[in-house]
């Protein structure tokens, strides 16, 4: 059972005699679908400048059964490896007999919880992904192999292929999955120690894993490496100024981009608006960006605010579409009451927008140590929790009226100084995906060699 080997894995000294190709070829794994999320777009990204290097790579990830493979185009047929999860929509073939597990208790698709596997679940989903990937490795024989996740399918990698480089990217899901899935978590910890790089955001994250999963002392030197976030700079740019529009008939736009949830404040921001527009003379538009499933996601669609005109509810959006909707915006808004270091918001702020977000842990220590404090970013406090990403609710109106004050003074933040006109240039600098793929490519090479 690969749910027993993950529980026994003890560290493997190197076969000192085994032949090493240091030719670059990446076998590229996420567990649940690519494009749909910040770590599917990150992976998708990386595919792309793997591909305009002309190095080779193969992919193994999540799929629903019978859609289309969104690989095309990006990865050779021969070496794609889609493991197919449940379609509950259409009594179609599958791989694993539930709906793709989805890193967020709420994805913006037909997901099951973590918290909910059984042993049984658990052992069927190890076992499918460990087929696909050693047919991967079989047929591909690739140098290096690198995750999305510090989570099951990057310690069953680690159990099963000791001899080849590994490098995760922690996307702070997983970390958010060690406590709500604490029946999973003995299985993840010891093989995750022993991943040769673990890519993070910054200190402030690389800490979190250390603490987490236990990490004392660490396991190589440099085990941990610091990569930011990558933005296409292609798409996210912002316009020049004297393109901007100085018609007030025009109504002053407000976007959110995430998942149609309770735990990213969804409600809460709509809740605002609905204040901000009885205060506020000029004319104001809500644009909401995102999809959902379930119970939340159905309230926030039908609810009390349906009806308001000014709310656009756009559903999911493809990177393209989302920067013309973000360059034409004026202020950004993320209510999140858990998250990582959010991708979009540094792709808002590339496109010119000012920005509301919570406090979250780390993101405001990440600007300012790179970028320098600025006024078209306002920090709100986060409620009072109850869990991790549920909050008090005897707090959420305190929190609304400090999200309404937020958006209102960066509704009126028309400072357009140098600093201000040279943010979206530094961000696209610092941030940029040829930036963080540089990076990636000098750590592959390092393992290889």
């Amino acid at each position: 059972m690969y749910s027993t080997r993950l529980l026994e894995y003890r560290p493997k000294t190197e076969n000192s005699n085994i032949k090493k190709n240091h030719d670059l070829r990446i076998l590229r794994i996420i567990c649940q679908k690519p494009y749909f999320t910040g770590s599917g777009i990150n992976f998708i990204s990386l595919i792309k400048q793997s591909k305009k290097m002309g190095i080779e790579q193969a992919a193994v990830f999540g799929q629903t059964s019978g859609e289309e493979n969104p690989l095309k185009g990006l990865v050779s047929k021969e070496y794609t490896f889609p493991v197919r999860f449940k379609n509950d929509k259409k009594n179609i073939q599958c791989d694993v007999p539930f709906t793709i597990a989805g890193m967020s208790d709420k994805m913006p698709y037909k997901s099951t919880k973590f918290s909910d596997f059984t042993l049984d679940m658990l052992e069927s989903y190890l076992e499918t992904f460990a087929v696909k990937i050693n047919r991967a490795v079989e047929v591909f024989q690739p140098t290096i192999i690198h995750i999305h996740h510090l989570w099951l399918i990057s310690a069953l990698s680690r159990v099963l292929y000791p001899e080849i480089p590994i490098v995760a990217t922690c996307h702070n899901t997983a970390l958010r999955q060690m406590i709500s899935a604490p029946q999973l978590r003995e299985y993840v910890e010891n093989p995750i120690k022993n991943i040769n790089k673990i890519a993070v955001i910054g200190k402030e994250q690389e800490q979190r894993v250390k603490n987490i999963y236990g990490f004392k002392p660490l396991k190589y030197d440099d085990q941990f490496l610091h990569i930011g976030q990558g933005i296409n700079t292609d798409l996210f740019y912002p316009l020049n100024y004297n393109q901007i529009s100085k018609d007030t008939s025009i109504p002053k736009k407000i976007v959110y981009v995430g998942k149609l949830c309770f735990s990213k404040g969804v409600p809460q921001l709509l809740e605002a608006f609905k204040e901000i527009q009885k205060e506020r003379t000029d004319k104001l538009e809500l644009f909401i960006i995102g999809s959902g499933d379930g119970k939340e996601h159905e309230h926030i669609l039908d609810g009390k605010y349906k009806s308001n005109q000014s709310i656009k509810f756009l559903g999911q959006l493809d990177q393209e579409q989302l920067s013309k909707y973000l360059r034409e915006c004026n202020v950004f808004v993320l209510p999140s009451f858990y998250d990582g270091f959010p991708k979009v918001l540094l792709e808002s702020l590339a496109c010119g927008c000012n920005a509301v977000i919570t406090d979250l842990p780390g993101v405001k220590e990440e600007l300012y140590e790179k970028l320098g404090e600025i006024t078209n970013i306002s920090f709100v406090p986060l409620p009072i929790m109850k869990s991790l990403d549920e909050p008090l609710k005897d707090s959420l109106p305190e929190f609304v009226s400090k999200l309404k004050k937020a958006i209102s003074i960066q509704l009126s933040n028309n400072n357009i100084s140098d600093d201000n006109k040279q943010y979206p240039e530094k961000i696209r600098k610092i941030y940029g995906d040829k930036a963080l793929f540089d990076k990636y490519l000098s750590e592959y090479n390092n393992l290889i060699s």
